[in-house]
């Protein structure tokens, strides 16, 4: 289990994502998503594509991005390779400085390198020194076959991020703390009203969904990768109550929290 809205900057994530959901978040890193089977409806920036099989989506750092897969549709699976973008090594500047027009590649346009390198990167875990240098030069070589086929448009320097992605950014680093609207107004310097408003209208979601997707992933990522007992796990993720905590998971993930974790059900 990845937790893929945290905003670190030296995270490297490889994983098979499979039926993806999840909401707006961004990073200082570089995300790409190849989908192998189904469809999902990704968005980035102000781009929104309902990708198909053998198609890549690119979020370059800072750009806001989510997922969405129909629980009604094929479902969908694919490959998904987080990295810093220093990782990008002579393509740095361009990743730093600019975003793609259309984040979007289709299948034509997604060169057999690219699947090639991300299925490869599956196989090198990030964790031992001696694949680093590997995962560099598969980074580079899905860039530099993706780059071609991408429209680049500068990024303006002088305007200051967004009331969206400072809300991104810090609910990424305080969820698991008694956040609440009054907190996030004072923070961004605007009223609960437009706070509110950032989440229905640009987010799709609500404030509490939100938050809560977020303590449940994390939660989520305790039960699969830890022994910690369920009450702490609740009290880490945020919750004050074990039965809210309850509540909230089984709504997001049709299961308690200890079905997830005797993998009961699979989710």
């Amino acid at each position: 289990m990845n937790l893929i809205y945290e905003n670190n900057a030296d995270r490297y994530l490889f994983s098979t994502s499979q039926n993806m959901t999840f909401p707006s978040h961004m990073h200082t890193g570089i995300e790409l998503l190849y989908l192998e089977e189904g469809s999902i409806e990704t968005t980035v920036g102000t781009c929104t594509r309902m990708m198909r099989p053998g198609e890549l989506a690119l979020a370059f750092p800072h750009q806001i991005h989510s997922y969405y897969t129909d629980p009604n549709g094929p479902g969908s699976l694919g490959i998904m390779v987080l990295c810093p973008a220093e990782t990008g090594g002579e393509f740095l500047p361009a990743l730093l400085r600019s975003h793609p027009a259309d984040p979007f590649l289709s299948g034509g346009a997604v060169h057999p390198d690219i699947p090639y390198a991300m299925r490869s990167l599956l196989r090198t875990p990030p964790d031992r020194p001696d694949h680093l240098p590997v995962i560099r030069a598969y980074i580079q070589l899905l860039l530099s076959r993706a780059f071609p086929s991408i429209n680049l448009v500068k990024n303006k320097d002088s305007q200051p991020p967004g009331s969206t992605a400072q809300l991104i950014a810090f609910l990424s680093e305080h969820y698991t703390e008694p956040v609440n609207l009054d907190m996030l107004s004072a923070q961004l310097g605007i009223s609960k009203y437009s706070v509110s408003r950032i989440f229905s209208e640009k987010m799709h979601t609500s404030f509490n969904r939100y938050l809560n997707t977020l303590r449940v992933d994390y939660a989520k990522h305790l039960l699969q990768e830890s022994s910690i007992d369920i009450l702490t796990v609740s009290e880490m993720c945020g919750y004050d109550n074990p039965r809210t905590f309850n509540r909230e998971f089984k709504a997001l993930c049709g299961c308690c929290p200890r079905e997830y974790r005797q993998g009961a059900v699979k989710v």
